[in-house]
């Protein structure tokens, strides 16, 4: 599985915002990858956070573009309106390569910070999900996590139990936080789950960027620092699956 990993800096409006992950994706397809995935709130983390609110029906161009470059795609996470609520869903969409939307996650763990210099709470605008976030692609079980779910290593061996061999992580971690927490939760979660992690981080002022594809044993198989830019991997399951029989960690799981 070829996997692309798009990090990009989402700081304009919801339109400047979607031409440049259009323009983003057409650099991408170019690798003739399986899958490319996009980070936490692609189209959203700018200066018009309202007005870049979704519906399912705003999606129908990345839907095309799938289609038309045979691709799949992980869109991140949008902020998508909810029917019976002035709160929004954080929510990852898989598009398989006939331009169909065949799996979708709401972000479940919702980031909350208690400081007195900084304090946060994401349940007052946003509704958390209740289901886990598993994909088949190209017949492959994958799993995807959103950001802050990162801290809670339970969720990602639930993600593993049923059946992922690979995992991705939309995210927009927060550079003070990412400094801490980035490298090292990533490495614990493959490592821990004998899985190969794609890390996909936005970019820019006062967020940590460091996107990264990591394998199961933690080496660093390819990643940016700060610049926007495209993290190309080529997958080998086969080997992961050979590590996962001579090292067999997760037929232990008790628990």
């Amino acid at each position: 599985m070829k996997v692309c990993l798009i990090q990009m800096h989402s700081n304009g409006t919801k339109e400047e915002n979607e031409r440049k992950s259009y323009d983003m994706l057409k650099e991408a397809v170019k690798d003739k990858p399986d899958v490319i995935c996009l980070s936490e709130l692609f189209l959203s983390w700018g200066p018009d956070l309202d007005c870049s609110k979704v519906e399912e029906k705003d999606l129908v161009g990345y839907q095309e573009f799938a289609l038309e470059n045979h691709v799949n795609l992980i869109l991140g996470t949008v902020s998508l309106k909810s029917a019976d609520s002035k709160k929004t869903t954080n929510t990852s969409f898989v598009i398989n390569r006939e331009g169909k939307i065949t799996s979708r996650y709401d972000k479940i763990y919702m980031y909350k910070v208690n400081r007195e210099s900084f304090c946060f709470d994401e349940h007052d605008d946003t509704i958390p999900g209740d289901k886990i976030g598993l994909a088949n692609i190209d017949g492959i079980k994958v799993g995807i996590g959103i950001c802050f779910d990162l801290r809670f290593p339970e969720y990602f061996r639930e993600l593993v139990k049923n059946g992922a061999e690979v995992i991705f992580l939309p995210s927009h971690f927060r550079e003070d936080t990412g400094k801490r927490a980035w490298d090292i939760l990533i490495n614990a979660r493959a490592i821990e789950n004998q899985t190969f992690f794609c890390a996909c981080n936005q970019t820019g002022k006062s967020v940590y960027g460091n996107t990264k594809v990591v394998d199961y044993e933690g080496n660093i198989l390819k990643s940016l620092e700060k610049e926007e830019g495209i993290v190309t991997v080529d997958l080998d399951l086969d080997k992961q699956r050979e590590f996962r029989i001579e090292f067999p960690v997760l037929e232990q799981i008790k628990y």
